[in-house]
């Protein structure tokens, strides 16, 4: 009776070992690499119309925390007008903030070349509304012209 105890804790404890050897062996996909895309209507200030016009951007990233909830980004990738037809490429650099799961803030520097070169200083802000698909809003200003935009859009994560 004493042997078959010994010989069950000693398969239990073998099963719980595995347990958890399995748990150091599962590797999750590096969340500091990403890509996504988006999708939105942007309302830009210097059109003399302001009619609004898609734009389709998909950019590939790395996040790098800096405190718990605070991370630095760099993005790239290219750009799409198409009403206009026009397209080239865009690259931002900021800051992220978490303020739950659900929803971000932060603030960037975006630099994009479609036909002429444009800078502009972002806010902007996501709210994921299942895992892979959000709704985004950002406001940019240009330093150097008094030039405007407001987008809105839906981005997807991937």
């Amino acid at each position: 009776m004493v042997k078959s105890i010994i010989f069950m804790l000693a398969c239990c404890t073998t099963t719980v070992a595995h347990a958890t050897d399995w748990e150091l062996f599962k590797q999750q996909s590096d969340p500091a690499l990403y890509v996504k895309s988006y999708s939105g209507v942007l309302l830009d200030g210097h059109k003399s119309h302001g009619e609004p016009f898609d734009l389709w951007l998909v950019n590939s990233g790395y996040q790098y925390p800096v405190v718990d909830d605070v991370s630095l980004f760099m993005e790239a990738g290219p750009v799409v007008i198409s009403r206009s037809r026009q397209s080239g490429f865009n690259m931002s650099s900021g800051l992220r903030y978490r303020i739950s799961p659900e929803v971000n803030i932060g603030s960037q520097v975006t630099y994009f070349d479609l036909n002429r070169a444009s800078a502009r200083l972002e806010i902007n802000s996501s709210l994921l509304l299942a895992p892979s698909l959000s709704l985004i809003a950002n406001y940019g200003v240009s330093a150097m012209t008094a030039e405007h935009a407001l987008t809105l859009g839906v981005g997807f994560h991937f």
